[in-house]
Parts: structure tokens; C-alpha cells; sequence
């Protein structure tokens, strides 16, 4: 059975983001995915130091990215979601992202093969190329194919209204043959 693993870039239990996790992982599921979801924002996860230490081995770091680690190594897709703020991802994927230095240092660290991103926005024209374009350069850092993202619009007018159906038929597009 294949595995996804969603990342949820969102703090709001109740926002357009945790709806399209959720979404995502009813979908996946459907389609015969063993899917996990974690929330960074109840994970003790630190900041990169930018020690360098995991150029000759794992993270040094002691918290809860090891279990993290363990659920990418396993996934055969992952899923990352983000409201745009400010152009770009929120802190909290900012700051999942960035923890996977030691895939610059070791290519050959088991991976997804495959990512792709659902992304939100509270105005009518969000722009998605800025998040777009950091989360293309973590696939490419980490050796994974990207598949393609969507870019939900004006949330701030139509919250969730219509992200289940939008998340569904994106997946459909770029998942089944």
C-alpha cells in the first residue's frame, strides 16, 4: 500500500488549510494510500542552526523531527500544504523545510518520490509563485519529482467553500494515470 504523508502548515484547527489536509488524506485514502498527517504546530520542532553537523551524520537536534524523519523516509508522496503569507510559506513550513539540511549534505537519504503542494490565499490574486518556488527547490534538494501544486484563492471572502472538491480534482490530476 502506498503512504502519503501530509504536512499541515497551519496552526488554525478550523482554517482553509487544516480543511484541505483533511480533504487530502479522505481522498488519498480513497485511492488506496496509507495516509499520516502531522500538525508542526503541536510538535517540538526547532529552528535550523545551521551547525553543520549533519554533513557527517543525522540531525544533532533532539526533538521531534527524528520521528519526522522516519515518517519521509517512508512516504512514497508527500503533501505539504501552506496559507500564503506575505507571498510566502508560513513559518511553520518555513521552518519544516528547513530541517532537511541533511538531505543537501547526503542525496541519497531515503525520500518520497514524488510532492505536491496545496496552497491557500486570502486575497482574490494571491501570489503562489514565491511559495512555489521554495518549495519546488526542497523537492529538488531532496531528490523528489514535483508533481504540481494548487493555489486555492480569496479565502478571506470564500473560506473553505469549494476547497474539498478543488483538493480532490487536483489530486485526481496528477496522481491517476
Amino acid at each position: 500500500m502506498p503512504r502519503a504523508l501530509i504536512v499541515c502548515g497551519s496552526a488554525r484547527p478550523d482554517g482553509v488549510t487544516m480543511c484541505m489536509c483533511t480533504s487530502a488524506g479522505e481522498h488519498l485514502a480513497s485511492m488506496g494510500y496509507d495516509v499520516e498527517t502531522v500538525l508542526p504546530h503541536t510538535m517540538d520542532l526547532r529552528h535550523c542552526t545551521d551547525c553543520g553537523a549533519c554533513a557527517g551524520g543525522p540531525c544533532v537536534i533532539d526533538d521531534d523531527m527524528d520521528r519526522v524523519y522516519g515518517l519521509f523516509r517512508e512516504a512514497d508522496l508527500l503533501v505539504l500544504t501552506s496559507p500564503v503569507h506575505f507571498s510566502g510559506p508560513s513559518s511553520l513550513i518555513k521552518t519544516f523545510l528547513d530541517r532537511f539540511q541533511p538531505y543537501w549534505y547526503d542525496r541519497d537519504l531515503p525520500h518520497p518520490a514524488g510532492v505536491v503542494a496545496l496552497l491557500c490565499g486570502g486575497g482574490p490574486e494571491p501570489r503562489f509563485d514565491n511559495t512555489v518556488s521554495i518549495l519546488r527547490a526542497f523537492s529538488i534538494t531532496t531528490r523528489m519529482d514535483w508533481l504540481g501544486h494548487m493555489g486555492f484563492p480569496d479565502t478571506d471572502r470564500v473560506g473553505s467553500d469549494g476547497a474539498p472538491e478543488a483538493v480532490r480534482s487536483f489530486l485526481d490530476s496528477v496522481l491517476r494515470p
